[in-house]
């Protein structure tokens, strides 16, 4: 066993290396290992069901929340469950990088026996598939939990097989910020919904005010996947997982075609090369910059830092060129078998118990903007729906989008197609068509 899995993750170490920074947008898809040995060990000790905490121990938790309000919920988050926890554990909480950064880097600390006991992941089915995660049904089943309240739209992310290796833990969807006053002094009233609406309000906003009126990151798997699928592609991979064929059907060639000119035509603006999203906010506060595509999870740092520079930013659903839509995604909170012992991975489900209970969910969405993913955290939320009208809007976008699937070629194919568009909207040295060819000479080494 130890051996196979050795060689798995030496495989991922490899498909790491060819990562490049930014978040991934994917979830979970069938493979053939369970968990790994200390795994197994633990789930049934004393043949009566998972083992309690039976004194003071200390756990490492590896996160995203790096900055912000997100930084500061964490913060918060860690410390009151270290204060009330009746077992005496502790949680150093160690923030690592984006999703593709913290993957990279588990996996080499289990290949040196050196890894966390809990960490937040995307595309969770990469390690879940090396038998490197905890099945947390035992203790769902133990502490009669019910998870019949969460959300159908990010239920795929949960399970690996017949395993509970996951809790939707931050979850965000696709969304529209805009400057309202900058569109309204520009005569729009109403929120556009169609990306030909977009496009003629934000070149508008952009020619009343002098300023930039749109902006788009490069995320393929995210803003980009949510346009090929209003087009009426497969998405940015087939539901099969053998390819793309939004590069034969023209969907990626119009959407390129079009956001190349909208950026030609001056009133949209690239992104920058290096710190992209920091960027694009910056401008957001100081009115640079009138409307952007944004993750849900930026509300309350775009909303509240939009006020303290004097903007009014709101929020609305995602444009697409079928009508608003858009596509979910986020990070999930995992239990890492490897390496650890019975009383360890005890400790850890306590502490995932804490972050995913109703109530710890419906404060962090009122902190972070991250979504509630449980029927009973949206209810403890209601008072907050009912009084911040952006708030509601994008819980009532997560409702609708779901996660795209995900699958072991995701993260390459999606380095390979945001190099494409980079070289087409940052670089400038590459036509759309040209993109698409150099995408289809890529397919081969993507999905061999």
């Amino acid at each position: 066993m130890k051996k196979k899995l050795l060689s798995v993750l030496l495989a991922l170490s490899l498909v790491f290396s060819m990562t490049a920074c930014g978040d991934d947008k994917g979830n979970n898809q069938g493979g053939q290992d369970k968990t790994t040995e200390a795994g197994n060990d633990s789930q049934e000790a004393g043949g009566d069901g998972p083992a309690y905490v039976t004194s003071p121990i200390t756990i490492d938790f590896w996160h995203t929340f790096g900055s912000g309000m997100q930084a500061e919920y964490m913060t918060d988050a860690v410390a009151r469950f270290n204060e009330s926890n009746e077992y005496g554990i502790t949680v150093n909480a160690t923030y690592i990088g984006n999703y593709t950064t913290l993957r990279s880097q588990l996996t080499t600390s289990i290949g040196a026996q050196d890894n966390p006991q809990v960490a937040i992941l995307g595309m969770s089915d990469i390690l879940a598939s090396a038998g490197v995660l905890a099945d947390m049904n035992p203790y769902v089943k133990r502490d009669q939990i019910s998870l019949d309240g969460v959300l159908d739209s990010v239920q795929t992310s949960m399970y690996y097989e017949d395993q509970l290796t996951a809790m939707p833990f931050a979850r965000s969807c696709t969304m529209f910020y805009y400057n309202e006053d900058m569109f309204k002094a520009a005569g729009y009233d109403t929120v556009p919904t169609t990306i030909e609406e977009m496009a003629a309000a934000c070149k508008a906003v952009s020619q009343k005010n002098g300023n930039y009126g749109f902006e788009m990151l490069i995320d393929m798997s995210f803003y980009q996947e949510a346009l090929l699928l209003s087009l009426g592609a497969e998405g940015l991979i087939d539901a099969d997982k053998q390819g793309a064929s939004c590069l034969e059907d023209g969907t990626f060639l119009k959407m390129l075609t079009d956001w190349k000119q909208w950026c030609d035509e001056g009133w949209c603006v690239a992104p920058t090369v290096t710190d992209g999203t920091n960027s694009m906010y910056q401008m957001m506060y100081s009115g640079e910059l009138a409307a952007c595509f944004a993750s849900s999870a930026s509300l309350s740092t775009l909303v509240e830092y939009g006020k303290q520079s004097g903007v009014n930013i709101a929020v609305a659903p995602m444009p697409t060129y079928s009508g608003t839509g858009g596509v979910g995604g986020g990070g999930d909170i995992s239990i890492i078998a490897a390496n650890n012992d019975e009383q360890q991975i005890a400790a850890a489900w306590e502490f995932v118990k804490f972050l995913m209970s109703d109530e710890e969910v419906a404060v962090r969405s009122e902190k972070t903007g991250y979504l509630p993913t449980s029927e009973g955290a949206a209810e403890l939320m209601s008072d907050i729906f009912a009084a911040d009208a952006n708030m509601k809007a994008a819980y009532d976008a997560r409702v609708i989008c779901e996660d795209v699937p995900g699958c072991t070629q995701r993260s390459e194919w999606q380095i390979q197609a945001g190099t494409a568009v980079s070289y087409v909207i940052q670089d400038k040295n590459m036509s759309p068509e040209e993109a698409v060819e150099y995408l289809q000479s890529m397919l081969p080494t993507v999905f061999y």
